[in-house]
C-alpha cells in the first residue's frame, strides 16, 4: 500500500467515525474498548490519530480500519469495499441513466471520477433525441458534473470503429496506468466480463452490488423483488429487518418513494404498502439519493399524486419541513447548484400546485417562511412563476412580504423576470 493510499485509508476512517456521530478520537477509543474484543482495545488515543492521518504502518492503518468497520456494523463485503483504498471509478451511461447523483455518490467515496468521453457522447445524444425519462436524466446528468481534482473527463484516443463498452475500458486502462491504481468500472446492465478476464487493474461492478456496500443491506435482490410485488393486503408477508426497509434501491429511491412514483399501481394498493413499510419500521421521510434528494412528500407533489400526498402528510405524519438534502453529504454546507434545503412547500409553490399549497398551509407544523440554500421562499417561487393563487394562500397563512426584495434585487440585475405580484 503506498502513502497515498494510506491516507486515502485513513481519511475514510474519519469519515466513517464522524458520520456515526462519533466526533472525538477519545470517544472513538471508548468505543472500541466498550466492544469487548481484546483486540479493538486502545490504551492510547494517539494510535488512531496517527491511523487516521495515514501515518501509521500499513498493518496497523488497515486493523483498526477493520475494528472501525466492526463496531459500525458494516458487513465482510461492505469491509472489503471499504479498505478498497485509493481506487478510481469509471462510471458508464448505463448507470448513470439509472441514477443520475451517481457522480456525487461515488466522489465521496472514491479518490478520483474518470468520465470517459464516450459516455458524454453518448448522454448527449440521448438527450438531443429522447424525450421523457431519459432524456430528463440525460440532461440532469450533463448539467450536474463538475469537473475538477477527484472528477475528471478523460478521451479516448484509439480506434473509434470499436463499441463502446471496450472505449470504456480503454479509457479505464489508462487511467489505471496513469494514476497507478485499480479501476473500478460501474456499471448497470453492460457485461464487460468476456473484455476484462484476467485483467487485475480494471474490474467492472454492477451498480447493485456497489448500493450494497452503502448500507446495511444483506439481500438486494429480495429487496428488489419486493420493490415490484403490489397486494391488496400485506400481512402474511416476511417483512426485511430494519436496515433492508430503509434501503436505497439500485434507482436511489426508498421502497416509500417508489411506491409513490409506480402509477401502474392503484392507490389502495400503493397505500397498503406504504403503510406496511412504515408499520415495520420504514422511515417515511427519508430523502432518496436518486435525483434532488427530496423525501417521500415531494415526490408525491412531484407526480401530481393527491391522495397519496395527504395519506403522508395526516395519516403517516410526514414532516412537511423536510428538505431536500443530499444523504450521503449531511455534515457539509448547504450547496446552492443542488438547491439544498428545498421544501415540499417550496415545490408545491414553484409548479404552481395549488391543492397542495392549501394542505401544507394549513398545517400547523409547516414553517411558511423557511428559505432555501439559495435564499428563495415558497413565496418568491409562486411569484417567480406567476402562481397568484398559491401566492394568495401564502399571504393568507402568513408569509412574509419583505422575502420578496431578494426577488426584486435578482430582476435588477437580469437572473430573473418573471415576478407576478400584487402587494
Amino acid at each position: 500500500m503506498t502513502n497515498r493510499e494510506m491516507k486515502f485509508l485513513g481519511g475514510r476512517m474519519k469519515q466513517l467515525r464522524e458520520k456515526n456521530g462519533i466526533k472525538s478520537l477519545e470517544s472513538m477509543r471508548e468505543l472500541l474498548t466498550a466492544s469487548g474484543k481484546e483486540e479493538y482495545r486502545v490504551d492510547n488515543k494517539s494510535t488512531l490519530s496517527r491511523s487516521e492521518s495515514g501515518s501509521a504502518g500499513e498493518k496497523t492503518i488497515v486493523k483498526w480500519a477493520k475494528a472501525y468497520c466492526a463496531v459500525f456494523g458494516y458487513s465482510e463485503k461492505q469491509t472489503e469495499q471499504f479498505l478498497r483504498g485509493d481506487k478510481i471509478a469509471v462510471p458508464d451511461t448505463s448507470a448513470l441513466l439509472k441514477n443520475p447523483q451517481l457522480i456525487d455518490e461515488l466522489g465521496e467515496e472514491y479518490n478520483i471520477v474518470v468520465i470517459p468521453d464516450v459516455v458524454i457522447r453518448e448522454l448527449s445524444g440521448i438527450k438531443n433525441s429522447s424525450s421523457g425519462k431519459l432524456e430528463k436524466n440525460a440532461r440532469e446528468i450533463i448539467k450536474g458534473i463538475g469537473y475538477g481534482d477527484r472528477v475528471i473527463e478523460m478521451n479516448y484516443n484509439g480506434d473509434k470503429s470499436i463499441v463502446n463498452d471496450e472505449q470504456i475500458i480503454a479509457v479505464a486502462k489508462t487511467a489505471a496506468e496513469k494514476y497507478g491504481c485499480e479501476v473500478q468500472i460501474i456499471t448497470d446492465d453492460a457485461d464487460y466480463s468476456a473484455f476484462l478476464k484476467g485483467d487485475e487493474a480494471v474490474t467492472a461492478l454492477r451498480l447493485r452490488e456497489y448500493m450494497i456496500t452503502k448500507q446495511k443491506l444483506v439481500n438486494m435482490k429480495g429487496l428488489v423483488e419486493l420493490d415490484n410485488y403490489y397486494a391488496d393486503d400485506y400481512s402474511d408477508l416476511a417483512a426485511p429487518d430494519k436496515y433492508e426497509i430503509n434501503a436505497f434501491l439500485p434507482d436511489g429511491n426508498t421502497l416509500i418513494i417508489s411506491a409513490i412514483r409506480n402509477q401502474s399501481h392503484s392507490f389502495e394498493q400503493r397505500k397498503a404498502k406504504i403503510k406496511w413499510l412504515i408499520d415495520n419500521g420504514a422511515d417515511v421521510d427519508k430523502r432518496d439519493c436518486y435525483h434532488r434528494y427530496f423525501p417521500p412528500l415531494t415526490h408525491a407533489i412531484q407526480m401530481n399524486e393527491y391522495e397519496i400526498f395527504i395519506f403522508l402528510l395526516k395519516e403517516c405524519h410526514a414532516d412537511p419541513n423536510v428538505g431536500s438534502r443530499n444523504p450521503y453529504d449531511a455534515g457539509k454546507l448547504r450547496q446552492r447548484e443542488k438547491n439544498e434545503g428545498n421544501m415540499p412547500l417550496m415545490v408545491a409553490a414553484w409548479d404552481g400546485r395549488i391543492e397542495f399549497v392549501k394542505a401544507l398551509c394549513n398545517d400547523k407544523r409547516t414553517s411558511i417562511n423557511q428559505q432555501d440554500a439559495n435564499g428563495f421562499t415558497a413565496l418568491i417561487k409562486a411569484c417567480a412563476n406567476g402562481y397568484r393563487k398559491c401566492r394568495d394562500i401564502l399571504l393568507e397563512a402568513g408569509a412574509d412580504k419583505k422575502s420578496l426584495t431578494l426577488m426584486i434585487r435578482l430582476m435588477k440585475i437580469g437572473i430573473t423576470s418573471t415576478l407576478n405580484w400584487d402587494v
